[in-house]
């Protein structure tokens, strides 16, 4: 799946790479994580991140979000007084999060949040911990059909990835 800035060349590009663990171990939750891999570009910044980030179940939830995007039922999430952005979704892995700036006639201005693995490399590790959750965005206006278009990519991509 990817979401692409209408006019910059600020992206996101997540596809499921596989679960964390190949074998059924007999545990619903760890049977159920997936490895997420990701291409980012921001300003000046590209990155790529491989991380056990969503469980099947949460990553549907991005299908669903972005469906609510595509239909403008998802509620737009103001910057707070500290410049902190509570996402409308995030997981239990703080690794992926997002939210909705704004919207436009036919378009989107939506926030991919980046934490932990998922972060550019420089802003991760144990000697960079100034980072708090879910300050890191990308910012994109993306039209409200590339929205719809995206969820249906992301559902074709997890199809393979049943939850186990």
């Amino acid at each position: 799946m990817e979401l692409k800035d209408l006019s910059g060349p600020a992206r996101v590009v997540l596809h499921p790479a596989g679960y964390e663990f190949e074998s059924v171990v007999g545990d619903d939750w760890e049977d159920n994580w997936l490895t997420i891999a990701g291409e980012v570009v921001s300003g000046e910044e590209e990155w790529s991140f491989r991380d056990p980030s969503l469980l099947v179940d949460d990553a549907i939830e991005i299908a669903d979000w972005l469906e609510r995007v595509a239909a403008r039922l998802e509620e737009p999430t103001e910057v707070g007084e500290s410049g902190d952005i509570d996402p409308s979704l995030a997981f239990t892995e703080p690794n992926l999060a997002f939210s909705v700036h704004n919207y436009g006639d036919d378009t989107a201005v939506i926030r991919v949040h980046l934490s932990a693995e998922a972060l550019p490399p420089d802003r991760r590790g144990p000697n960079v911990d100034h980072i708090a959750e879910y300050a890191f965005w990308v910012e994109m206006q993306i039209t409200l059909a590339d929205a719809a278009s995206a969820a249906a990519t992301w559902r074709t991509e997890l199809a393979a990835f049943p939850r186990r």
